[in-house]
């Protein structure tokens, strides 16, 4: 092994002077030996080298050895303490996360008997016609908005629920759930004119009732809403035993949208373009949706329809699966 470009090496009972020009050294203690390498850059063009005999080459040799694993320890030292700090910070995020789930389903829990007690004192004097001429408009503006209030509470309670992954399983099928889905937005269906066309084959699922017929109601008021007038809704339903998993889908006519903002609509409190007719929205119903069906280890999926529309595809297993 040749040492050129004019190097020092120095140990306490052993010394190897070389130097040409400038020089830089470097200490590391090798057992109770300390070793200086001086690297020194050549005045000349030609520099006389020096040829390291089979102990020095040998006492490198376990220098450099020694250097490798104690960077390689290093290297692995870094990487378990920023794997431990990357752990603490995951869990303080979970845990902040699951308070604000629990602090915002006990606070829509309890905004939700003042509201019902509000929309009965609307809706009573209305319905009996006891309200002056005047004050109509203005209680009807307010029964709307209040009504809009207890969809926000629902869609608030069903979301925190989907995220927490705590279910009540119990059989059911999912066609069943889109028939009383459909009961829920008749009124707004033939404001549009529109038509619906169902397909309904047997897709049985094991999960939360409420949470999937919330689930359905909000992909089939989403589709009916989110119209053009004399539009159409297409909803199907099936059971692939193949890989045991029942599908949903919703698809509708309504405003072009593209991809990115397809993919936007299950975000909280992100709407899509505005709606022609029908209340406004809490801007949770896909939000909803797309928790429900993670809550049930299934999949959600948006795809926007060519000339228009959107086509929501619910992917849920048939059996309960472990979490």
């Amino acid at each position: 092994m040749l040492l050129t470009g004019g190097v020092l090496l120095t140990l306490n009972w052993f010394s190897v002077r070389q130097v040409i020009g400038s020089r830089a050294g470097i200490l590391v203690p090798l057992q109770d030996t300390a070793i200086t390498v001086t690297a020194s850059v050549p005045a000349t063009a030609s520099t006389p080298s020096h040829a390291f005999d089979s102990f020095e080459t040998a006492v490198l040799g376990d220098l450099l050895l020694r250097s490798g694993i104690a960077l390689v320890l290093l290297t692995a030292c870094a990487a378990l303490v920023g794997r431990r700090l990357a752990g603490r910070s995951i869990d303080r995020l979970e845990k902040a996360y699951a308070a604000q789930r629990v602090f915002t389903a006990q606070a829509s829990h309890e905004l939700r008997t003042p509201l019902t007690l509000q929309r009965t004192a609307l809706e009573v004097p209305l319905a009996q016609g006891r309200v002056p001429v005047d004050l109509e408009p203005a209680l009807h503006q307010a029964l709307a908005a209040t009504t809009r209030s207890e969809e926000l509470i629902a869609s608030l309670l069903a979301l925190a629920k989907g995220e927490s992954g705590t279910l009540h399983p119990t059989r059911t099928d999912l066609g069943r759930l889109v028939a009383s889905a459909l009961t829920d937005v008749g009124q707004e269906a033939e404001a549009l004119s529109l038509t619906i066309r169902t397909e309904l084959d047997p897709a049985p699922v094991e999960g939360d009732v409420p949470l999937l017929a919330q689930l359905v109601s909000n992909l089939v008021t989403n589709a009916v809403r989110h119209n053009v007038q004399h539009g159409e809704v297409h909803i199907a339903s099936r059971h692939d035993r193949a890989d045991g998993r029942s599908q949903l889908i919703v698809s509708n006519t309504g405003p072009v949208l593209d991809d990115a903002t397809a993919a936007d609509l299950f975000v909280p409190f992100r709407r899509g373009a505005p709606r022609t007719s029908g209340p406004r929205g809490s801007g949770l119903g896909l939000s909803v949706v797309k928790a429900v069906a993670e809550a049930h280890r299934g999949t959600v999926e948006a795809r926007c329809r060519t000339g228009g529309g959107l086509q929501i595809r619910v992917h849920l297993p048939d059996r309960p699966v472990s979490a």
